[in-house]
């Protein structure tokens, strides 16, 4: 019998254990325990269960499993949402990301238009190419980016271009784009990454190519001391090292939890 899944904008679908099963491996799970977490939601299904409650049941199985921080790893999309409340920390993620990819990078730099002063979230540059970045930050799941955000970054992008060289704009989201935001951005020329977009290549594929992760995944850190972290620029897991968690005042067996989370999330085979 099919079973329909409310997703997080609230549409249904019907269940998939082939989705499921390849977001658990994403997370680097087990074969077995990927098994034992798949039969249990499996158990557990009812009619429109929410996406949202599917993925407390999997945090919380894994979290009991012999591989209780794949859990920190399985929260990769959630975690993104929490490099917010301002969208800062998301823009020092982006530019880390890019920065990956080969690109030299700036973070909120003002440039002079032909009209007026903007603020650009990242201006990334290699191989004779400098790209004006928009960097789009949601918290909220379910929430799309619209057309109206390709619109005005190809107004901002016009005003710039001739006086800074500029040679690409790129929006880039955490969540998914609408059909009439990809559909503009694509006929005037604007490169677009998001969530899901473009195929092969999209922000979550990116991060996993790289292994680039945020700090906000780690389940040893409070909100206070994420935020506190975010502040000081301290973004990526890898960057977590005992000079960065100095700030924190933490206890040495608290600090040494910390370092071995960020560690594990952090490595590529776990």
């Amino acid at each position: 019998m099919e079973i329909n899944v409310v997703k997080a904008n609230g549409k249904t679908e019907p269940f998939s254990e082939e989705k499921l099963r390849a977001s658990i491996r994403r997370a680097g799970i087990d074969t077995q325990i990927e098994n034992d977490v798949v039969e249990q939601i499996k158990a557990g299904l009812y009619e429109n269960i929410k996406t949202s409650e599917i993925y407390g049941q999997i945090r919380q199985f894994l979290g009991r499993s012999p591989q209780p921080m794949g859990g920190s790893k399985y929260s990769l999309k959630q975690a993104i949402m929490q490099l917010g409340p301002t969208g800062y920390p998301f823009e020092d993620f982006i530019a880390e990301v890019l920065e990956a990819e080969g690109f030299k990078t700036k973070v909120r730099v003002v440039l002079q238009g032909k009209c007026i002063t903007h603020e650009i979230d990242v201006v990334a540059e290699k191989e004779g190419k400098k790209i004006m970045v928009e960097a789009k930050f949601h918290n909220l799941p379910g929430t799309r980016t619209d057309v109206h955000v390709p619109l005005y970054t190809k107004a901002r992008f016009d005003d710039l271009r001739e006086g800074n060289e500029l040679t690409d704009a790129l929006l880039v989201t955490n969540t998914k784009m609408t059909e009439d935001a990809i559909a503009f951005a694509n006929c005037v020329g604007i490169k677009l990454l998001s969530w899901s977009y473009p195929e092969g290549e999209s922000l979550r594929e990116l991060i996993e190519k790289w292994n680039i992760h945020p700090i906000t995944q780690l389940d040893s850190l409070s909100v206070s001391q994420k935020q506190q972290l975010l502040q000081n620029h301290c973004v990526l897991c890898k960057d977590i090292k005992p000079d960065a968690l100095r700030i924190l005042a933490l206890p040495e067996n608290k600090t040494k939890e910390i370092l071995e989370e960020a560690e594990y999330i952090s490595n590529k085979k776990s």
